[in-house]
């Protein structure tokens, strides 16, 4: 099953929220805010691709409400429809100077509303998708630890040392065969993101129990753990149930675990626990490495996530960028929470199976 668009309503009027949803819910995952305040809270974590921005709100407008969610770097591509019973070409242009990317004049046409929907899901997908692209052209291009040079530079050496012994050939050959790796493994991941990015990716939606999921993903990354001399603390019920694709979830607190064992220190413990309640389930993943510097932490779930990508050497933050995406999918929400010296924790939240 493809993943359906999210989309986020933000209208203090119960009969606006209702016609939305009548209009949208088949065939898109909504959220509603009933302020701007509360869009700017939840925004962030359920990532919205489209808001639907009312601008008479209680509190503050939509028209700052639109100026914060446009400076959020998390909402980057997020589109904002600006929906509002003034029709004076004065306010729109104050909704276009805010950084909304279109305004629709109450009441609306319901095909006219529809049709700006799709137009503006799919420019959101097409530059997320771009942009992914060219910065993967940027990163083989200027980065010199690149795989790619990893494969070309030990190639040259066998190529033009004739007279290397055996041990020196084995050597080149395994650096050249072990960047090669890497490479593919990018492009896998960019292939994986691309198609999640842009919808077309074919989740297996079953009912599963959670504490299985984990059980495995803790399995798949104990080598590694073992020789980082890290304790992975499992705090599991007898069962959670929910209604997830198995195996994308699995990659989700797999990708979890390995950034938590990744900046654990030597005999680090890390910490995956589940809990339940009538909202749906919860799964996190603690560590007690650094943290995570305070200005980088909006940025985390970003593919490439760096201040400058010409100097990156591994991991590329393609893990966590897809294991957001799959998240998305299953409607839920996965956060970060860190203090520096502290450790980081990790948290999916999932909705009641239904």
């Amino acid at each position: 099953m493809q993943q359906q668009s999210r989309i986020l309503i933000v209208d203090d009027h119960p009969t606006n929220v209702a016609v939305l949803e009548e209009l949208l819910g088949d065939d898109y995952q909504l959220e509603v805010a009933t302020s701007g305040e509360k869009a700017l809270e939840i925004a962030p974590d359920c990532q919205p691709a489209l808001i639907l921005l009312d601008v008479m709100l209680p509190g503050i407008d939509g028209y700052e409400t639109c100026r914060q969610l446009r400076a959020h770097p998390a909402l980057h591509y997020t589109k904002i429809l600006m929906v509002s019973a003034k029709a004076m070409v004065t306010e729109r242009l104050r909704g276009y100077e805010a950084g909304a990317d279109d305004y629709i004049t109450k009441p609306f046409e319901a095909d006219e509303l529809l049709a700006k929907v799709r137009v503006y899901l799919r420019l959101k997908s097409v530059e997320e998708v771009n942009q992914l692209k060219a910065d993967l052209l940027t990163l083989l291009s200027h980065e010199t630890r690149t795989p790619l040079n990893g494969i070309l530079v030990p190639v040259q050496m066998l190529l033009a040392e004739k007279e290397l012994d055996e041990a020196e050939r084995t050597m080149f050959l395994e650096m050249a065969y072990q960047s090669a790796e890497r490479l593919q493994e990018l492009f896998q991941k960019v292939v994986t993101l691309s198609a999640m990015k842009s919808r077309q990716w074919d989740f297996q939606f079953a009912l599963a129990d959670l504490c299985g999921v984990i059980r495995h993903a803790v399995g798949a990354v104990a080598a590694r753990a073992s020789e980082r001399r890290v304790t992975i603390a499992q705090d599991l019920p007898d069962g959670a149930t929910a209604l997830v694709d198995p195996q994308q979830m699995e990659h989700v607190i797999t990708a979890m675990l390995e950034n938590a064992i990744q900046f654990s220190p030597s005999a680090g413990r890390v910490i995956v626990g589940v809990a339940c309640d009538d909202e749906g389930c919860r799964v996190t993943v603690t560590d007690q490495g650094p943290g995570i510097d305070t200005d980088f932490l909006p940025h985390v779930f970003e593919e490439f996530a760096h201040t400058d990508i010409t100097h990156h050497t591994k991991g590329h933050g393609l893990s966590l960028a897809i294991a957001q995406q799959i998240v998305l999918a299953h409607n839920g929400t996965v956060s970060v929470e860190s203090t520096p010296g502290a450790g980081t924790t990790f948290t999916v939240r999932l909705p009641v199976a239904e």
